[in-house]
C-alpha cells in the first residue's frame, strides 16, 4: 500500500472515503496502517491462516479499543488470488522449496 502516494493525491493523510484491494489479507503492520490512514473499506482475496490480522489469526482493524475501525469483505475471489500468490512464490523459489 502506498499511503503516501495516495495522501498527496487526495491532499489529505486521512484515506476516509478510500477502498483499498489486495490478493491478500493483510498482516499485522498493513492491518494498523489500514486503520491509522483511515481507510474505510478493505477487500481482499486469499484469506492467511498463518499471518492474517483481519479476521484469521486476529482482527485488528475492527478492534473496539481503536478509534477507527475497517469495514471488511474477505475471500473475494478466493481460490483466484491463492493461484496468483502461488504462481508469484513458487517462480521465486529454488526448485525444491515449496515450503520455505
Amino acid at each position: 500500500m502506498d499511503a503516501h502516494e495516495a495522501a498527496t493525491a487526495l491532499g489529505d493523510w486521512r484515506l476516509t472515503g478510500c477502498t483499498l484491494y489486495v490478493t491478500l489479507e493483510p498482516c499485522a503492520m498493513c492491518a494498523g496502517a489500514l486503520v491509522l490512514a483511515r481507510i474505510d473499506r478493505l477487500v481482499f482475496g486469499a484469506w492467511d491462516e498463518k499471518a492474517g490480522m483481519v479476521g484469521s489469526v486476529g482482527d485488528l482493524v475492527r478492534h473496539p479499543k481503536l478509534n477507527h475501525r475497517v469495514e471488511v469483505r474477505g475471500g473475494v475471489l478466493d481460490e483466484e488470488c491463492g493461484e496468483i500468490l502461488r504462481a508469484f512464490f513458487a517462480a521465486r523459489r529454488p526448485a525444491g522449496a515449496e515450503n520455505a
